[in-house]
Order: C-alpha cells, then structure tokens, then sequence
C-alpha cells in the first residue's frame, strides 16, 4: 500500500468537503451520513495510519452515489416559483396511479415539529412547521427483512384543492440540523419547512399527496398516498393493533380454523396470482367485501396483513413485520352490505423467534389467512373503531427465498 497516496487522496477529500454541500446527497440514509461525518473528521485531523487509513478511504470510496429524485413534467408556462428552479410550485398537476413491475412505492409524509434543541421530530406537539417525508422504493414481492424505504428517484409532491402543487421535496430545502444542546444529535432524514413553495408562507389546510417515481405517468411507479393534513385531528389512521390478531407461536384461533371468524369484511384473492412459488412472502390484489348490515366508511391501509398457519393448527408467521411501518393509502372506501372495495395483501413471513435475528419461516405448505385491522366508521360524523377483515384459507407452498 502506498500510504502517502493513501494520505494525498484524504487530503483532497478535506478540500473537497469544505465546498457547498451536495443537496441530492443529502437525501441518503442515516447511517451513510453518520459514515460521511467518521470520514471527514478522519480527514480534517489526518490522523490515521496503515491498516486505519485503508479502512477509511474504502469505506467512503465503497458509499454508492445518490440518484436526485426525479421531477414530474410541468406545465409548459410554469408560474413563479419561491424555491429555486420553478418546475414545479403553482403548477397543475394530475397524476394517474400506475404500476410498475419489480418495484413498489410506500410511505407518508407527516405533520409534526422539529425540536432545535435535541434535533428530534415531533409529531402531536407543538407548532406542527415540519414535515417529514418518509417515502420511498421497495421490493415489488417481500422476500425478507426491510432495512428501511429508498428515498432516491422518487418525487413527492402536495397539491392544494385547485390542483396546483403547493410543495415538493426539492432536495435544495432538505433540512441538515444539529441538536444545539451539545449532545450531537442528528434530525431525521426527510425533514423539511412546512411552508408553501409558491409563497414562503405556511401551509394550512389539506392537501392530495402523490410519490412517483417517472416523468410522465407510464413505465413508473406512480401512487396516492395518504392526505396530509393541517387541521386540527388531522393525520394518519394506520397503526397495529397486536391485542387484535392471533400471536405467532400460539394456536390460531378456533373460529378462525372453522371459518366462523366475526369478521367485518370478507377478503378473497386475486386468482391469478400463483401460491404454489412464494419465496418468503406474498404481494397479491384482494377484494374486500361488507359483511354486516350496516354501512363502513374509511381509509383504505397501504398493505393488509396476512399469516400462516401449519398442520397442527398453529400460526408460525407473525402478522405484524417486525421490519416495515404501517401507512394509509389515499383510497377511501364507502360501502353497504356485499359492497366491495379493493385492496392489497404484502406481507413478509417472519419467524416466531428473534433470537439470532428474524427470519424466513421454513420451506413448506401452509395454510395462508389475510387477517388485517383497520379504523372505519358507520358515518361521517362517527368516530371510527377497529374493523376486522379477514380471508382464508388459501393453500400455499413457501419455496424458500
């Protein structure tokens, strides 16, 4: 190893880290950036010899560049804009959702209050001028653990009721902030001022939220996701109800097994989609329908949750991934007994224990239950309570991942 190259290169590096920040690469992970702070602090002291000098310039020079989230197209007289560019602020924009193989986009972006003292992000507290955009690419069929949503290549955008884009995660506003009580803390990626793009002025009301991840509405991924909202009581409804589904490791219940489960929507699966070759998990369309005699009105969830359950009668999956958040979608449903509406099934199958870190549940056939919680409400003004949707069996072979 010539360590005086070695040494020559990290010095170039020093000088290279005092120029203007890179905004598109400010949109990386968390523990890239904790890996860009080691690195620059190595280079600024130029304390580092042999084998420590190697380590460091490898594990900088390894970090993969970061792509800058693509804009959707504007219109072709865009207005003025308050952020540098324009392209898109006070621009009509209509998306149409759109599919697009091996790739799925998730998240939600959320109202809250970043806290300067200790860099943290709040939300239900506080003067809610913060948002945090935590959207991004996964894999189109969960086949193991998440380590977390990627946010390169996707553009997220809120349009106000006249169908003008009021904000977008223009990596040029990302906020960098440091806690300034000494403690070294680091806000969360994502996070940005809640102020209109257009104006500068805070935004007030609420807004259509749309991620995509292509120009113009083809050969993408495009989706709703949930509104966001500043009212008073406004925000997401997606969370996990574990005293509500059966545990892993448990026997599953009897009602469910006889298929007398007291549920409030029945779900079935799309035909095509083929059980006999999962390989750690499941993505499938489903259709859920009322059961009751009543009406039901809410949010539809990004995902419904599902679960195995062996020859024994014994569920060997659990139904909340350890690994992957819970977030709505910007479907709402509304309907009255035998009424349909549609839905999606993803759902990684992660073993029982955590003892050496989860896992896949072993290779075999199972019995495959859709078992999801969400909040609906018998009418607008009603407040919404837990609804049960449930599915199954379906016969499926888990081939391994």
């Amino acid at each position: 190893m010539d360590l005086g190259k070695e040494l020559r290169d990290l010095a170039a590096d020093a000088a290279a880290a005092a120029r203007p920040v890179d905004v598109d690469r400010t949109r990386s992970r968390m523990h890239r950036r904790r890996t860009q702070v080691v690195v620059a602090r190595s280079v600024g002291s130029l304390v580092a010899v042999g084998a420590l000098v190697t380590g460091v310039v490898l594990m900088d020079r390894r970090a993969p560049a970061e792509v800058p989230p693509v804009a959707p197209v504007a219109s072709p007289t865009p207005t003025t804009s308050f952020t540098s560019g324009g392209e898109l602020c006070g621009t009509p924009y209509a998306l149409h959702e759109t599919d697009a193989r091996g790739v799925e986009v998730r998240g939600a972006v959320v109202v809250g209050t970043l806290q300067r003292e200790t860099a943290a992000f709040e939300t239900g507290t506080g003067s809610r001028d913060t948002l945090s955009v935590d959207v991004g690419t996964t894999a189109d069929v969960p086949t193991g653990p998440s380590d977390g949503l990627d946010p390169s290549g996707v553009t997220t955008v809120l349009v106000d009721p006249d169908g003008t884009v009021a904000f977008w995660n223009d990596p040029a506003r990302l906020l960098q902030v440091t806690a300034t009580d000494g403690s070294g803390g680091i806000a969360p990626d994502g996070l940005y001022d809640a102020v209109d793009c257009r104006t500068g002025s805070p935004l007030t009301g609420t807004y259509r939220t749309y991620a995509t991840t292509t120009t113009d509405g083809t050969d993408g991924e495009t989706v709703e996701l949930a509104p966001v909202s500043f009212e008073l009581g406004g925000g997401t409804l997606a969370g996990q109800w574990p005293d509500r589904v059966p545990a892993c490791g448990r026997p599953a219940p009897a009602d469910l097994l006889a298929g007398r489960s007291d549920a409030d929507l029945d779900v079935t699966l799309d035909p095509s989609v083929d059980l006999d070759e999962l390989q750690g998990g499941v993505h499938a369309d489903a259709t859920l329908t009322a059961t009751g005699t009543g009406r039901l009105m809410g949010r539809v969830p990004q995902t419904l949750h599902a679960l195995l359950v062996d020859a024994d009668g014994t569920v060997v999956s659990q139904l909340y991934d350890p690994t992957r958040e819970e977030f709505d979608s910007g479907a709402t449903f509304d309907v009255g007994p035998g009424e349909s509406f549609p839905g999606e099934v993803y759902q990684w199958f992660a073993s029982c224990t955590a003892a050496a870190g989860y896992g896949d549940v072993r290779p075999g056939t199972y019995d495959l239950y859709v078992y999801a919680v969400m909040l609906a409400s018998a009418g607008p003004d009603l407040s919404p309570a837990p609804t049960l949707a449930v599915g199954g069996p379906f016969a499926v072979t888990i081939r391994g991942s």
